[in-house]
């Protein structure tokens, strides 16, 4: 069997001290926002593209590490593999971001709706263990900027 394994970037948007998600239809839950990385995109280009459309918001990629002493990609905060289907994975490369303008849709170009969630609200809520586990991540990592 051959099974197809897609790039996926996904983003954590902090403001203040609250979480941007969107409601996934098809999972009926509350979800980070992200996408499929296109071909020849770096993922980090990818998940600042992803999150434009979605939400109209321009984004700076938070990482944890310091690369102040050489050119490097933003580090993922997370990476996660999905098994779609039996044939079917996704690897999705997860990051955390800040708002630094644009302006908040109440839904995405894809007809979702957008929340942002403060840290007890995510906290109280039935989500998806990873996600609420990141999400809650992102929210620490962020308190201090």
């Amino acid at each position: 069997m051959r099974v197809t394994q897609h790039f996926l970037s996904t983003v954590y948007i902090i403001k203040g001290n609250k979480v941007l998600m969107t409601w996934n239809k098809k999972m009926e839950d509350w979800i980070p926002l992200g996408g499929h990385i296109d071909e020849n995109e770096l993922p980090c280009d990818s998940v600042i593209r992803e999150a434009k459309e979605e939400s109209g918001l321009d984004i700076e990629l938070v990482d944890s590490w310091d690369t102040s002493k050489s050119k490097n990609l933003v580090q993922p905060l997370h990476l996660h593999l999905d098994h779609v289907a039996d044939d079917h994975k996704h690897i999705d490369l997860v990051y955390v971001a800040r708002v630094i303008g644009g302006e908040k849709l109440d839904q995405s170009d894809e007809g979702t709706a957008l929340k942002w969630f403060s840290k007890q609200e995510i906290e109280r809520m039935e989500l998806i263990p990873n996600v609420k586990e990141m999400a809650l991540r992102a929210l620490e990592l962020c308190k201090n900027l």
